[in-house]
């Protein structure tokens, strides 16, 4: 769930740039049904920059994850004692924190969502108490109480009596929503408002798009022949008692002194639509900013590995997979319970040991006397079901390797490490962890990435690629 509420943050941010720059340029225009369709390129826009993926080139294969969705982690490793594993005490389920931001966020949704049904609902009953007819090729329903009119679907909702006192005026009105298909517009901004109701901005764009309606329909009745003081008289009138339906267009939904002030206007001139095209760099910045970044290395190696993606985790992310990080360098420690003989994996890597490997026996100890011996013996033991099959430099040369484990065909998931961000050792290499993808390591990640976007097999040994190389 924590990643669509992410794509709703990018898209409300997009929706409230877009909104921002059509309020200063076009929203005292004229050009309604332009108008009306830029606010609805807005959110269209909206909706498509952030899923949008862009391949960019980079000198070092290098997928970092984004600080803002690395805050959602929320489960951390289960950690147990450095003892026998058959003294182990069974593990208690644990309890996760409340998200009181997602609960807010899906009531909130539920709400608008259960406020447009009931919306909807008033609308059908109040239709199968009308006298349907057909009046200039349009379908009417007519209604034998006071109801201001509206048009719903394909049909024209208005009372007996304006039908008969009004009805030139307010059936060229509601034609104008029917023909220019305004009752979709709305169906749209609904939707979109059901899952960023939280952003003002949406609720915004949504009157600013209603308003733009009743602009275009109250134009074409005027070019109709209808007097305009009259016409704007009959608007005043029909503002009294007046009952909102989120889908439905109704005569006087509008501000009427709005509506008026705009009747009266001057028209704009042509040229100031090319105001628009001021949208242009602004949808750039917006996939700049908010789209899918996919980063690969850029050159052209016969050997297609090194086009694949990695994946760089932050410092507390690492934690989450077992890795300890100190002044003294990078450690890591599990169990390997998958493994019958049930042997503890020791890693190290400092300044003066590039990389180590140690496979305790059950129930052996470490009782070395080195900083590095000191550490691995004080560290926690993660108990996971995945860990690091090849420890490898960035070039591909593999360091370490669990070759009883390895599958040459099998898909990894390689998890980078620039020894420089550690800021606690004196290395400036890379080193890339190729993880078995099990079911438990995708639940850890899953907050912050799709494992299965990363995973490729690993390449061979760097002398053997070169070797490769040599060959072609």
């Amino acid at each position: 769930m924590e990643p669509f509420i992410f794509y709703t943050l990018k898209s409300s941010l997009c929706l409230s740039a877009g909104y921002f720059l059509y309020y200063l340029l076009l929203r005292r225009e004229t050009f309604h049904r332009f108008n009306r369709f830029v606010l609805l390129g807005i959110i269209l826009i909206s909706i498509i920059v952030p899923v949008i993926k862009m391949r960019t080139g980079s000198a070092i294969i290098n997928i970092p994850v984004q600080k803002l969705e690395s805050t959602l982690v929320r489960e951390a490793p289960v950690i147990v004692p450095d003892k026998r594993p058959a003294q182990l005490p069974p593990q208690q389920p644990e309890r996760k924190p409340v998200n009181f931001l997602l609960l807010i966020y899906m009531a909130g949704a539920a709400i608008q969502l259960i406020l447009i049904f009931h919306s909807l609902a008033r609308i059908i009953l109040l239709l199968r108490k009308s006298k349907k007819i057909t009046y200039q090729s349009t379908r009417l329903a007519l209604i034998s109480s006071d109801v201001v009119p509206f048009c719903f679907g394909w049909q024209i909702v208005i009372s007996e009596k304006d039908f008969t006192e009004n009805n030139k005026e307010v059936i060229l009105h509601e034609q104008t929503h029917l023909r220019e298909g305004h009752g979709l517009d709305l169906l749209i901004s609904e939707l979109y408002l059901i899952v960023t109701w939280y952003n003002p901005v949406s609720w915004m764009i949504r009157h600013e798009l209603k308003q733009n309606h009743e602009f275009e329909a109250d134009r074409n009745v005027l070019r109709q022949g209808i007097d305009e003081s009259d016409y704007q008289l009959l608007l005043v009138r029909t503002v009294a008692g007046a009952t909102r339906y989120h889908l439905a267009n109704q005569f006087n939904q509008s501000s009427i002194k709005t509506r008026i002030t705009m009747m009266n206007k001057r028209k704009s001139k042509p040229r100031a639509i090319f105001k628009a095209l001021l949208f242009l760099p602004l949808i750039a910045l917006m996939i700049q900013v908010f789209a899918q970044k996919e980063l690969i290395q850029t050159g052209s190696s016969p050997n297609n590995y090194f086009h694949r993606k990695y994946l760089e985790l932050t410092l507390d992310q690492l934690k989450y997979l077992g890795f300890q990080v100190n002044p003294a360098g990078l450690f890591y420690k599990n169990m390997r319970p998958d493994r019958l003989d049930k042997r503890t994996l020791c890693l190290y890597f400092t300044d003066s040991i590039y990389s180590a490997s140690r496979n305790l026996d059950w129930g052996e100890r470490i009782t070395g006397l080195t900083i590095q011996d000191q550490i691995l013996k004080k560290q926690v033991l993660t108990k996971f079901d995945f860990y690091p099959l090849i420890v490898a430099w960035i070039n591909g040369n593999w360091t370490l390797v669990n070759t009883s484990q390895y599958n040459p065909n099998q898909k990894l998931l390689p998890i980078q490490i620039n020894m420089a961000n550690l800021k606690m050792m004196k290395r400036t290499d890379t080193l890339v962890f190729w993880f078995k993808p099990t079911e438990s390591l995708k639940k850890v990640l899953s907050p912050i990435v799709k494992v299965d976007d990363y995973l490729h097999p690993c390449p061979p040994n760097g002398n053997q690629v070169k070797q490769n190389i040599k060959k072609l």
